[in-house]
């Protein structure tokens, strides 16, 4: 069988749609990189976490089924776990599979008949016990690998969905993940993400995060460990200090969603801090781990934010060490406790004003981080190719480009001068 698989979403999306391409290669089905008419199933691994998510997907499948009216349709992911039955309307030949199931693709996609015009729902009930995935990569790999740690969350944030579509926070099993991380490394891959929905609890026995770290860091061939996002308040000075270590492989980057720099909305959105603590923690970190990488998400429009405390949120950005921001428009989802709060919801046009003020903020800052680099020499994980030459990653996650190489740099890590600044990455000479 031939398969396509379109993701959407976060990094722990794109982590399981690694899974499904090596889980199906090992039964022998080819992995198409582009959607044509040879394909005989579409996968889309789907996200729900805003409504402007929710759109795309069903414009990806619409887009699908209007150039390929016979290919056999499979919806998994966050949109299948949310509202399963409307999506059967997509589509003659459709399987929806919810979040349970869905690492059982392989399984579901070869009991399926192919002859037949048929469409099937498996919605399952999501359990909270730690899980196990199998390692199913034969053939040789590269680069950035996303390895899946953690699945669901149980803070319970104002506007998020997450825990309803994922379920309860849950651990992989450690000698489980640490055998991934060995085959991928074994197969090529240099750089080992760490991801989950809230990868700082961590736990399995006796068994944390740390531990994850510094276990991985003992597997040969690998150069890098990179944290995913991860939530203030869960990262251990522990973590920390192997970050300080340079003889440590995790590097020296952290994203953390703050999401408001106001102590009100913070409050409003049920999250476990207030804001004086991030502004210590994040002048503590700058001081401790100099040159560290530091970005964090930050929310526009959550019902009731005033114009105050959107200045809160951007004195935040201006001020701190914050090297840039992901900021996200509220978006109202059925099941929060945000959604009741109809009365104080923000005009959109506000939250438009608002947003592009943040991004201008971000961008700036984040100009002004990368000039700072110029003249350093740092290593470079390279990638494929690209048009204008061999692009790739810094361990603080900075964009740089290498033009007019003779060399292949595909899947190593090079000492890089950089050179000049462009705005969103920088060019550099090996």
């Amino acid at each position: 069988m031939r398969v396509y698989i379109h993701t959407h979403g976060c990094r722990l999306n794109a982590a399981e749609s690694r899974f499904f391409a090596e889980a199906l290669e090992s039964r022998g089905h080819e992995i198409a990189r582009a959607m044509d008419g040879a394909v005989d199933c579409a996968i889309v691994n789907s996200c729900a976490v805003t409504a402007q998510a929710e759109s795309k997907c069903k414009q990806t499948l619409r887009q699908i089924v209007r150039a390929h009216p016979d290919v056999l349709l499979v919806v998994t992911g966050c949109l299948a776990e949310k509202n399963p039955h409307p999506l059967l309307d997509f589509h003659r030949r459709i399987l929806v599979l919810g979040n349970a199931e869905k690492h059982r693709v392989a399984d579901y996609l070869e009991r399926h008949d192919m002859s037949k015009n048929s469409s099937e729902i498996v919605h399952k009930s999501i359990g909270n016990a730690s899980f196990s995935l199998p390692c199913l990569l034969d053939r040789p790999c590269s680069g950035r690998y996303n390895l899946k740690i953690q699945e669901g969350c149980d803070f319970g944030c104002a506007y998020c969905i997450i825990p309803r579509l994922r379920g309860r926070a849950r651990s992989r099993d450690f000698r489980n993940l640490v055998e991934d991380a060995a085959v991928h490394v074994a197969r090529g891959v240099k750089e080992i993400i760490l991801t989950g929905i809230n990868v700082g609890i961590y736990r399995d026995g006796s068994k944390n995060l740390a531990d994850v770290i510094a276990e991985l860091g003992a597997i040969p061939g690998l150069a890098r460990i990179r944290l995913s996002s991860i939530e203030f308040g869960t990262i251990g000075d522990e973590i920390l200090s192997q970050m300080a270590d340079p003889e440590s492989k995790l590097v020296k980057y952290l994203h953390m969603p703050i999401q408001s720099g106001s102590d009100r909305i913070l409050l409003l959105m049920g999250r476990r801090y207030g804001i004086a603590a991030v502004w210590r923690y994040l002048e503590g970190v700058a001081k401790k781990i100099p040159g560290i990488g530091l970005g964090t998400d930050l929310m526009v429009g959550f019902p009731g934010e005033s114009e105050r405390d959107f200045e809160c949120s951007m004195e935040l950005l201006e001020g701190s060490p914050l090297q840039y921001a992901h900021i996200f428009s509220y978006s109202p989802r059925d099941g929060t406790a945000a959604r009741a709060m109809e009365a104080q919801w923000v005009d959109r046009r506000e939250i438009g004003r608002r947003s592009e003020v943040l991004r201008a903020v971000s961008r700036e800052k984040h100009r002004q981080f990368l000039e700072q680099q110029v003249g350093k020499c740092e290593k470079v994980l390279f990638e494929d190719p690209g048009k204008s030459g061999f692009g790739g990653f810094t361990e603080h996650y900075v964009k740089v480009l290498v033009k007019n190489s003779a060399e292949d740099l595909r899947n190593q890590i090079r000492k890089v001068r950089l050179v000049e600044n462009c705005g969103t990455f920088l060019l550099g000479e090996l």
